[in-house]
């Protein structure tokens, strides 16, 4: 069975704005992902913002709504066409880009925060897309990001609960050889230049709380008629992690 198997994006492109879709998790996800990225930010109007790996644009459209002047990029045509015809049904503008998050087509100094969520363990070269992220950073931009670590328990969870057991996610989503470990996240952003790394844990399961492993067992990841897993922000990074860092 091929592991990380990118087609996948292309192939269920359409489901991105569909409730009770795997894709459309993210959704849910955001919200979190954007009150904590919002903590170290005054305001998001106005500022110039590129999402990579931007998927559907279910991030991108939170924060255009928010006064985000913001850009995407995918490596999904597919998915690209369509956050573009939903923005365009939306009434937002926001700039689409498809191509590779290892070589942007992005001027130097261009954007004020950068965010790369899901991403960093799905491309070929994740020290690279670090490396692009702060070229296209401009002095003091943040850059937000979140992956998963790479754990014992993080390949229990991930991939052997959720994808091969429960299949709530698709058998070969993930690859649990690229995964990132923190510590090699962390030294990578500051041997690129990065300053004031912030990492917390982006937990799904109520830090590998029994009740909510039982729920998700039970019910799954998502349902229409139920209220989806709660996400907590805390100490345990053992699974997933979320953080920030500057360009100085």
């Amino acid at each position: 069975m091929e592991r990380n198997n990118l087609n996948y994006y292309d192939l269920n492109a359409d489901n991105w704005w569909i409730e009770g879709e795997v894709l459309n998790l993210s959704n849910h996800l955001n919200k979190s992902r954007i009150e904590f990225f919002s903590s170290y930010i005054p305001t998001w109007q106005g500022v110039e913002v590129l999402d990579i790996g931007c998927g559907g644009g279910l991030a991108c459209e939170l924060l255009a709504k928010q006064g985000a002047n913001i850009s995407g990029i995918d490596l999904s045509l597919n998915s690209i066409k369509v956050a573009q015809e939903h923005a365009k049904k939306s009434n937002l503008k926001i700039d689409y880009y498809q191509g590779i998050a290892e070589n942007m087509p992005f001027e130097t100094n261009k954007f004020d925060i950068v965010l790369c969520c899901d991403v960093l363990e799905h491309v070929t070269d994740w020290k690279q897309v670090i490396s692009e992220a702060y070229r296209v950073l401009t002095t003091n931009g943040l850059f937000f990001f979140d992956t998963i670590n790479k754990t014992f328990k993080s390949k229990l969870i991930m991939i052997w609960l959720l994808e091969d057991i429960l299949q709530q996610i698709p058998r070969g989503f993930h690859d649990w050889n690229k995964f990132i470990k923190v510590q090699d996240l962390i030294y990578i952003l500051e041997d690129t230049g990065f300053k004031d790394v912030r990492i917390k844990g982006f937990d799904l399961t109520g830090g590998t709380n029994f009740k909510t492993l039982t729920k998700m067992i039970l019910k799954g990841l998502s349902n229409k008629n139920q209220e989806l897993f709660e996400i907590k922000i805390n100490e345990d990074s053992s699974v997933w992690y979320i953080g920030k860092t500057v360009k100085l």
